[in-house]
This record gives C-alpha cells, structure tokens and sequence, in this order.
C-alpha cells in the first residue's frame, strides 16, 4: 500500500496548473539518495527510500523530463539514473553537496559502459550494506568513494624496492552495537574486482596494501587505528583464487587483513549480511571455509580492536 506521504506529495502535483511542477521533500530525498550513491537504478531507489516502485516511476520520469535526473540507457539492461542539472541548486541549497563536486559528477555521458558497470557493481554493494545497516546490530556510519582516498607506498620486499598505488575503489565503516567503546568500529578498503586485472598485477595490489598498513600510513590517510581489504569478485571461483594468491604473497601474520566474496553472496535480501558466513579469508587454512564479514564479539580476539 502506497504511503501517506507519496499521496500527499501526488496531491500536491495535482493541485499545480497542468503544465505546472512541484519539487517536493521526497523529490530531494530520492536526489538526495542518488547523488549519495552516485547512480541507482529505480528499484534500489525502491528499496532505500521505502516507495512503491510503480508510483516511483511516475515520479522519476517526471524529474528527469525537467532535468533532475539523468538517465542512462544501456542495450538490454535496467536504467540508471545519475544527478541532472536542475538539481544542482537544490542539492547545494539543502546543504547536501558542493556545487562543483556536483559538476564532476554529473559527467556520465563520459563514461565507457565497462566503467559504469564497474561503477554500478560498487553502487549494489553500497546499497547491500545500507539496507543491511536498518536491522540493527551492525550499521554502515561512513562511505567514501573517489581520488581523495589515493595514496602510494615505497614496497621493500624480495621484489625489491618501488612505489606501488594505493585506489581503493571505496573506503567504509561499520559500527557493531553489541561491542564496547573503542573497539565498536570495523574498517574496510574495497576491491570490486570484474575479473578484468592479471593475477601480478593483482599480487602488487595485495603487496601495496600489506606495506600500507605495516608502515601505518593509514593512520594518517583515513584516521583509524586499522582496515581490512574486502574484494568482491564476480564469482566464487574468482573469489577463491585471489585468496589462495593473496596467502602466497603476503606473510602469515598479513593473511587477516584479507577477505574476499563473490558479489552473489552480498545481496539486498539477505538481512543477516554481516554476521553470516561470507567471505574466504587468507589467513584460513582452507579456500572453502567461509567466515562472517564482521565476526560476533569475542573478549580473547584482541585483533579486532586493531582492525
């Protein structure tokens, strides 16, 4: 059954003269939504802002036939909205964004189809972990995506010496309510991996990340006392033999840091997402045995204060 405030908010429309338009509060929410995730295709907006998705749809085409909202058709394949022109004051006069951040953004007719589905592959896992975060237990306090969280560290290994980048596709936060202050917080760096890297070049990622936090750069770059790197994959095979590389390249005491899963496993019906059994991690002994992305609290596990 449609809510009050979407009845509301079509009665109002209706009252505007015919060729009239009202930007109403849940029109900035579902901008407001879409700038946050960058793009979002119409039943995640759905899903995020609790609105049935046929009166949505009324809703989005009106905002996009007056340039709200931009839409990316691709052959075969759901649309995807992006941030349009009209909604730049609004979003910047709602204190939600800099205008010229908004600019940047906006760019989507620049992009190549195999970067949006990139793109749109870090967009599902984002919207997963917020859906996920409304159960309760565990909740999703931060996420940052872009060229602000690059950094780079000088590698000194049997490799020998370089500098290798550091480009997270996004860095996020978890706050698990069933942990004490000061070790309440989980931090990940994210690998959206499309099958697209050859294994040396991925085993430099894996060697760069390793150095990063041995060094404790990450201290001073995001803040916190440590992170874990979550790479998803398309499939579990994938998923399976960057774990058992990642053991290969890094040393024992590295292996924790490492989680890796098939982007199958982190879907938006699943409401136990973070306690369940998800990821393979480097440090097991086996590459199908399946660990929970935030593990239940344990006072002997001194680790996670760490990480």
């Amino acid at each position: 059954m449609d809510s009050l405030q979407e009845q509301l908010e079509d009665e109002v429309v209706s009252e505007a003269k015919p060729q009239g338009f009202v930007l109403t509060d849940g029109d900035v929410a579902i901008l407001r939504l879409i700038h946050e995730h960058r793009f979002l295709r119409r039943e995640q907006i759905s899903a995020l802002c609790g609105r049935h998705q046929k009166r949505l749809h009324r809703r989005i085409s009106k905002l996009a036939t007056r340039r709200y909202i931009s839409t990316i058709r691709l052959p075969q394949q759901k649309h995807i909205y992006g941030i349009g022109r009209a909604a730049i004051p609004v979003l910047t006069e709602h204190a939600l964004c800099h205008p010229e951040l908004l600019k940047q953004r906006r760019r989507t007719h620049e992009l190549k189809e195999l970067f949006l589905k990139h793109e749109m592959m870090i967009v599902d896992l984002h919207v997963a972990f917020s859906l996920a975060s409304r159960n309760g237990g565990v909740a999703l306090v931060g996420w940052s995506e872009g060229s602000e969280l690059y950094d780079s560290v000088v590698a000194v290994d049997s490799k020998g010496s370089n500098r290798l980048p550091i480009r997270p596709d996004a860095f996020f936060s978890f706050k698990d309510s069933q942990r004490g202050e000061g070790a309440n917080r989980m931090h990940f760096a994210l690998e959206a991996d499309r099958s697209t890297t050859t294994q040396p070049r991925f085993a430099d990622k894996i060697r760069a990340y390793w150095h990063y936090i041995e060094q404790g750069l990450h201290t001073r770059k995001f803040g916190v006392k440590g992170f874990r790197i979550l790479t998803v994959t398309l499939t579990d095979s994938r998923a399976k033999n960057l774990c058992t590389l990642t053991a290969s390249v890094v040393p024992e005491r590295a292996r924790k840091y490492f989680l890796f899963t098939p982007l199958q496993r982190i879907t938006t019906s699943n409401s136990s997402l973070f306690r369940d059994p998800t990821c393979y991690s480097a440090r097991a002994t086996a590459a199908a045995e399946l660990c929970p992305l935030i593990p239940p609290p344990n006072g002997l596990q001194k680790e996670l204060v760490m990480i």
